[in-house]
C-alpha cells in the first residue's frame, strides 16, 4: 500500500467521494497528457460541486473528522508503519503486502477517533454520552479513549455530569 492508496480509503471512510482526489503520474515532456489530465479533473470537480454537498456532509462534523483525521495520519502510528514499510523494501529489495489494508484502515479509525475525542473536549465540557453520540460509537469505547488521552497526559479536563446537550 502508498500513501496515494491510504488518501483514498481514509477519504472513503470520511464520507467524502474520492472523485476529489486523483494522482497520475506525468514526466515533464507531457506537457499536452498533463492538460488533459488537469481539465479533466477540473470538470470532475465542478460536477461534484461544493465541498460536502454531494456527499450530504454537514460542515462542522466534516470539519472535526478532517482534523481529526489529519491528527491520526500525522501521529507516531502511521510514521511507524509506514517506516516499517520502507526499511522492508530497503531490506528485501521488495514492495511486501505491510502494512495490510485492513489493519492500517482499524489503526486509523481507532486513532481519528481519538483525537476527534480530544477535539471535542477541547472546544467544551462533554459526557460521555454527549461523545459516544458525536463519534458514533458506544460509551465503552470512548471512556476507553479518555483513558487513553489522560494516560498519555493529551487532556487533563474533567466530563461533564450531564446528557447530550
Amino acid at each position: 500500500m502508498n500513501r496515494f492508496e491510504l488518501v483514498t480509503i481514509v477519504l472513503g471512510h470520511l464520507g467524502i467521494d474520492t472523485g476529489r482526489f486523483t494522482y497520475q503520474w506525468i514526466s515533464a515532456a507531457e506537457g499536452i497528457r498533463f492538460v488533459k489530465l488537469i481539465t479533466e479533473f477540473d470538470g470532475q470537480i465542478s460536477d461534484l460541486g461544493p465541498f460536502g454537498d454531494k456527499e450530504g456532509l454537514e460542515p462542522d462534523a466534516v470539519t472535526y473528522k478532517l482534523k481529526a483525521a489529519i491528527k491520526a495520519l500525522e501521529g507516531r502510528n502511521f510514521r511507524m508503519a509506514f517506516a516499517r514499510q520502507a526499511k522492508q523494501i530497503k531490506d528485501e529489495g521488495t514492495f511486501g503486502k505491510f502494512p495490510q489494508k485492513d489493519k492500517l484502515l482499524e489503526m486509523f479509525i481507532r486513532e481519528m477517533n481519538l483525537y476527534q475525542t480530544l477535539l471535542y473536549l477541547e472546544e467544551k465540557r462533554r459526557s460521555t454520552e454527549e461523545l459516544a453520540e458525536l463519534l458514533g460509537v458506544p460509551e465503552e469505547q470512548v471512556m476507553s479513549f479518555i483513558e487513553t488521552l489522560k494516560k498519555k497526559e493529551m487532556w487533563t479536563g474533567e466530563l461533564s455530569t450531564n446528557g447530550p446537550c
